[in-house]
Parts: C-alpha cells; sequence; structure tokens
C-alpha cells in the first residue's frame, strides 16, 4: 500500500519523488564519505610534503607557508572575495533590468473565430531607476564593506605572523632544552657512578648515593617530557602551516634578525594610533552605519524608473502584431506604520554604537602598545639576569664540586647546586627567544608586522 502522502500525487510526481529519496539513501555512504575524505587528504598532504618540505624550514620559510596554507588565512580571503561579490551584486542596482520571455501555444480543437489555432507570442521588458537614492547608499556601504574585509584579511595575517614565530620559538626552546637535558642526564649518570662507588667502599653514607640516583631519575622524567612537549610543539607548528602534525618537517633554527622598535611609548602609541588595521576597520565601520543612515532616510523619498515593454504575437488575428508601451512610474510611501521611521531610528542608534566600538578600539590600541613595550623591556631585563643566574650556578657546581672531593663539604650540597645549575640552564635557553617574542607581540600591538609582499 502506498503512504498516505502519495495518495493525494499524480503518477509522475510519486515516480519523481520515489527516485530522489532512493537516490538520495543509496549514494550518501557515511563511512565511505569519511574514508574517501581520509585518503583524498593524505594525498594532499603527501604533494605538500613534496613541495614544501623538501629542504630545512626556516622562520621565514615557514611565515611563507602559513600566509598560503593557514586555514584561517584561507578563510580570510575567501570572506574578502564573498564581500567583493557582494558589492558586485549591489552595483547591478545602477543597471537597466531586462526580461524576456516567448511562449508557442497551439489548441487542440478552434476556441473561438478570433484567434488561432496555431501562434507564437513574445514580450520584451526593460526598466532603468533614474532617482532611487537608497541604492547609492546600498553600494557605497557594499563596496566599505569590501575594504573593510581586505584590511581585517590583512590583519588576520599579520597575525598569523606572530602565531607562527611563536610556535617556532616554541620548537627551538623544546628542542634545546632536549639537547640540555640529555646533556644533564649524561653528567648525573657520571656523578652518580661515582657516588656510588665511593659508598660501596664507605667513604659516603648511602642516602648520599641515593640522592644521586634520585638525581638521575629526574632527569631521566625530565628529559621524557621535554621529547613528548617537543613533539607537541612541533605539531602546533605544523597544524598552523597548514600540515598534519606528523609531517616530516625539519626546522633549520635560522631566525634572521629580529629587528629593532624604537622610541618613546608616546611615539609608539601614536604611531599605531596612525596605522593599526583594527582602528581602519573600525573606520570604516563607522562609515557604513552613516551609509545605513541615509539610506533608512530614503525610505521616506520617491523613486522613480522608466520602462518599456514590447510584446509580438503571430496571431495574425490579433489587432496588433507588435506594440510598445513606454512610461515613467514614481512611488513614494505614505503611510507604513511608522516602519521606516523606527528604521530610520534604529539606524541612527547603530551608528552611534559603531562610533562607540571605534573609540573602545582607539583605547584598546593604546593599552596594547604600552603593554608589548613594557614586555620587551621585561624580556630584555630576564635574559640577563638569567644569564647572571647561570653563570653563578656553574662557577657555584665547580667550586661544590672540588670541595666534595676534598670532603670539605656534604656531597649532599653539591648535587643541590647541580640541580640548580641545571634549572637555571633550562631558564637561560627559555630566556633567549622570550625578547624575540617580546618584540613580535610589540609590532603587532603597532600594526607594523611584515607580511611577506609576495603572498599578500
Amino acid at each position: 500500500m502506498k503512504p498516505r502522502f502519495l495518495n493525494s500525487m499524480g503518477p509522475a510526481a510519486c515516480l519523481v519523488t520515489v527516485l530522489l529519496i532512493g537516490a538520495g539513501c543509496a549514494t550518501y555512504d557515511p563511512v565511505a564519505a569519511r574514508r574517501d575524505h581520509t585518503s583524498s587528504f593524505a594525498a594532499v598532504q603527501l604533494e605538500l610534503y613534496e613541495n614544501l618540505l623538501a629542504e630545512p624550514l626556516s622562520l621565514d620559510d615557514c611565515i611563507r607557508i602559513a600566509m598560503t596554507n593557514n586555514y584561517e588565512v584561507r578563510q580570510a580571503d575567501l570572506q574578502t572575495e564573498l564581500y567583493r561579490i557582494g558589492k558586485n551584486v549591489a552595483f547591478t542596482a545602477f543597471l537597466p533590468t531586462v526580461a524576456a520571455n516567448a511562449g508557442y501555444t497551439s489548441y487542440a480543437k478552434q476556441p473561438n473565430v478570433m484567434t488561432e489555432r496555431r501562434f507564437a507570442n513574445a514580450e520584451l521588458e526593460i526598466g532603468m531607476p533614474i532617482f532611487m537614492p537608497s541604492t547609492w547608499f546600498l553600494y557605497a556601504a557594499a563596496r566599505q564593506g569590501h575594504d573593510t574585509a581586505a584590511t581585517a584579511a590583512y590583519y588576520v595575517r599579520q597575525g598569523i605572523v606572530l602565531q607562527t614565530t611563536m610556535d617556532y620559538c616554541q620548537v627551538m626552546i623544546a628542542g634545546e632544552t632536549v639537547a640540555a637535558l640529555e646533556t644533564q642526564l649524561q653528567a648525573a649518570n657520571e656523578n652518580a657512578e661515582r657516588l656510588v662507588g665511593l659508598a660501596e667502599a664507605g667513604f659516603l653514607r648511602d642516602w648520599e648515593a641515593d640522592q644521586a640516583r634520585l638525581l638521575v631519575k629526574t632527569r631521566e622524567a625530565e628529559l621524557n617530557q621535554a621529547r613528548r612537549q617537543l613533539e607537541v610543539k612541533r605539531g602546533e607548528l605544523l597544524v598552523g602551516l597548514g600540515l598534519a602534525p606528523d609531517a616530516p618537517a625539519v626546522f633549520s633554527g635560522e631566525m634572521g634578525d629580529p629587528g629593532e622598535v624604537t622610541g618613546t611609548v608616546e611615539e609608539l602609541v601614536l604611531q599605531a594610533l596612525t596605522q593599526h588595521p583594527s582602528l581602519a576597520i573600525a573606520d570604516r565601520q563607522v562609515v557604513i552605519k552613516e551609509h545605513n543612515v541615509r539610506q533608512a532616510f530614503t525610505a521616506f523619498l520617491p523613486t522613480l524608473t522608466v520602462f518599456s515593454s514590447g510584446t509580438w504575437t503571430g496571431n495574425s488575428l490579433a489587432d496588433h502584431a507588435a506594440n510598445w508601451i513606454n512610461g515613467l512610474s514614481g512611488t513614494l510611501s505614505v503611510f507604513d506604520g511608522f516602519a521606516n521611521v523606527a528604521r530610520y531610528r534604529a539606524s541612527k542608534v547603530e551608528r552611534q554604537q559603531a562610533v562607540f566600538e571605534r573609540e573602545a578600539a582607539f583605547l584598546n590600541v593604546m593599552i596594547q602598545v604600552i603593554a608589548a613595550e613594557a614586555a620587551v623591556h621585561d624580556a630584555a631585563e630576564a635574559a640577563l639576569i638569567s644569564q647572571s643566574a647561570y653563570d653563578v650556578a656553574a662557577a657555584k657546581v665547580s667550586d661544590y664540586d672540588a670541595r666534595s672531593r676534598e670532603g670539605l663539604i656534604p656531597v649532599s650540597e653539591a648535587l643541590d647546586a647541580r640541580a640548580e645549575m641545571d634549572l637555571a640552564q633550562v631558564a637561560l635557553l627559555q630566556s633567549r627567544y622570550r625578547e624575540r617574542l617580546a618584540i613580535a607581540s610589540l609590532e603587532l600591538a603597532l600594526g607594523s608586522t611584515a607580511v611577506p609582499e609576495d603572498v599578500e
């Protein structure tokens, strides 16, 4: 028995419906679709590996890859393209509208003596608005929207430059930490073997040998954690490049000159206020809202359109085979329940909101520059302190180790001093990159982050 809803449909409609439903159920297999996408994605990734990963990657290489392969960048470009299409669609309001239709009529029986049994007919209509102010402001807003999207896409690229730099530095920090811990583990093993031998000979207590073994186990655990962290950081960097996290990439460690940002805080703030992309976006948003206010006001104005309509028929019994009608039409909304008034008031409120958002962005840029500039100085001072701390710790280890061998101080103090030096060494490695990251963050706060020109 057919379903009830099919009973109300004709035989042809029922057949088409059944075929469409059956085709939809038969053609989509979620398991196969997921398998096909996985294999196609893997094939694309292999092609990217061959093209992009043939040589070790420097920081500049990673940034260039991210500018074309990062998914946020690609989405921003697509958004810009959508706004460009929208701008072109808005421009069509200035163009004439042309509509044409044609038909052929055949009667099984002669309807009357005034109509031929078979005849063709055609119609052409052309309309052109000559006074429609809303289209002007609609197009102006669409054009500003496209420019805003382009600026936003550039700002996204600047953010990706900073994120790629941060990820690259994290990979370098993790790699150097692993190398340092490997050296520390080797030194801890050698020291533990010596102290265990002295304890077996009765020169040291057992707990002192156990402390040396504990230091070895601690360094082993830290090394294993650092290696796992290195894999995580590599994966995060590769994902930011639009590559799989297990891609066979090798990083050269070349980062180039970090550049130098000079000037007082006041000069840097003024520089940011004149060039930051977020402020340019906020300015255009205010302009767009102003166009919206003007567009809302045009609802109170009449619209004028000229039109021309031509018809033709092959019916020889008609009075005229061809005819043209030309005219001018005007429309004015007399009363719409005050909807236009409400829309106009709402557009003015939205314009004020855009003004407030621009002022908030203005203040936000200022505090970002102040904070970033302070972070640069903090990072530079921290790097100097970390270097001094490591130098002191290394000298202390050398002194304590010599004195412990002579029996002047307990071995435990020498082991504690070595542990402090190991921690100072890792902190020194990290501090070397923090200043680079602080400078990159300041450049983004200023809106001056360099984007490769050949990939914009």
